[in-house]
């Protein structure tokens, strides 16, 4: 009986949510198409539930599930020692610390803060794997329809390639689903890109954006501080570039705003030359080698990317560095394994391989590729810079292809803007909409 209390509070919770999300004035533009995408994303949680934990008896999902329920337990039996270790990660007894995992380095963990994430929703759940796959789920899904009616707005002619893009490309759902690290990084990732858009065009935040960008700024930076380091400076720079735009008209062109970019990225590089004290590239560059060469020897059997040998220079990285990019999009090709979820990402990117055919023949014909604007060059730099980084240091596919749901829908978003692309998607449109 208290179990069936807990899951129909947490539904009525969940159902809440849903009602308030649908009711923001900037779910009103994604119409028709929020109904249809939140039963996809919902469908692909429960898929993810099923094959990833149900199916599969061991993974990450499990260790941080598992995790999750010792300090459920902990919290039932000691809440004030549970705080401080949520606050100030003070473990009340060395049995406990060494009962969880990732604890050697639990300040800088970012696996071991997402336990503590888990902990918290166990609170709600009473450790019900399936509902923690629904709230996380769910906030993917918010930060996601949030930038997609962003990028609405700032490109309305292409409103409906953000919405394909960020809201039912089939791995960027799949990924961004279960009790993983990669709900919480995308949801609040699509969340900070939507609302560093929305200041750029001069729209004032409301009272709850403001109290919301902290936590979401927190949760990125946590989860993922890798990407939080590439991702924001280039927000942070078009925001910039824009609202100076309205007040230096030389800036209206692409040109200088191009230049300006050039200047602010030449700044930032000069001044973490001489913040090499705290800034030590040899140790970033160490990281990714490292990540991929112990990748490599647990991947001799299944198809992964094999760079040779990379060492941890920036020549090496630089010579590296097309292959893995490449890679990082287009693999594995159709036939390189015959695994069911191998197939499906192979069909996926033999898609995308089509869709990059189709918009480099839009630019090589004049004026079908679409007027060029700074959001294309901001959304293609960060692109390129994640693909190579994943490319470089994550070779084994399967790891891959959750990794890069952080670029995938940003570039799939590019490659559907050209001319031939849009007329496609006419056809997708319906009749009555304001699309």
């Amino acid at each position: 009986m208290s179990t069936l209390l807990v899951y129909l509070f947490n539904i009525l919770l969940l159902a809440g949510f849903v009602w308030w999300l649908f009711r923001q004035k900037w779910a009103q533009a994604l119409r028709p198409y929020l109904y249809p995408a939140l039963g996809v994303k919902l469908l692909m949680a429960l898929g993810f539930a099923a094959l990833r934990y149900s199916y599969y008896q061991t993974g990450d999902t499990h260790v941080f599930h598992n995790a999750g329920l010792t300090l459920l337990e902990y919290a039932r039996h000691n809440p004030e020692g549970y705080l401080r270790l949520l606050l100030f990660n003070q473990f009340g007894s060395e049995g406990l610390e060494n009962s969880l995992p990732f604890t050697e380095h639990a300040y800088f963990s970012n696996s071991f803060f997402f336990i503590k994430v888990v902990s918290l929703l166990n609170l709600a759940t009473g450790g019900a794997y399936y509902l923690n796959n629904l709230y996380l789920s769910l906030f993917s899904f918010w930060g996601s329809a949030y930038l997609a009616a962003k990028l609405g707005e700032v490109l309305p002619k292409h409103r409906l390639a953000a919405v394909i893009a960020f809201l039912f490309f089939p791995s960027v759902l799949f990924w961004s689903s279960g009790v993983m690290k990669d709900p919480v990084m995308y949801g609040s990732m699509c969340w900070l890109t939507g609302a560093a858009l929305a200041l750029a065009h001069g729209q004032k935040p409301g009272l709850g954006q403001v109290l919301l960008l902290p936590l979401q700024l927190y949760l990125f930076i946590r989860i993922k501080v890798f990407y939080a380091a590439l991702l924001l400076p280039l927000l942070l720079a078009y925001v910039l570039v824009q609202r100076l735009k309205a007040h230096v008209h030389v800036l209206r062109s692409l040109k200088a705003q191009l230049l300006l970019l050039l200047a602010l990225a030449g700044g930032a590089v000069l001044l973490l030359v001489l913040q090499k004290e705290t800034f030590n590239p040899d140790f970033i560059l160490w990281n990714i080698e490292n990540s991929y060469s112990s990748l490599f020897r647990r991947s001799p059997d299944r198809p992964h990317i094999d760079l040779g040998v990379l060492r941890p220079t920036m020549p090496s990285m630089a010579a590296n560095y097309p292959e893995a990019a490449l890679s990082a999009v287009y693999r594995p090709f159709l036939g390189e394994s015959w695994e069911p979820l191998y197939v499906l990402s192979s069909l996926e990117n033999l898609l995308l391989l089509v869709l990059s055919g189709v918009a480099l023949a839009a630019v090589l014909r004049r004026g079908a590729g679409g007027k060029v604007r700074l959001l294309h060059v901001i959304m293609l730099v960060f692109v390129l810079l994640m693909a190579g980084v994943t490319g470089l240091s994550t070779p084994n596919f399967g790891t891959l292809s959750r990794y890069r749901i952080v670029f995938l829908p940003f570039l799939v978003h590019l490659l559907l803007q050209n001319a031939y692309a849009q007329r496609l998607l006419q056809r997708l449109r319906p009749r009555r909409t304001r699309f």
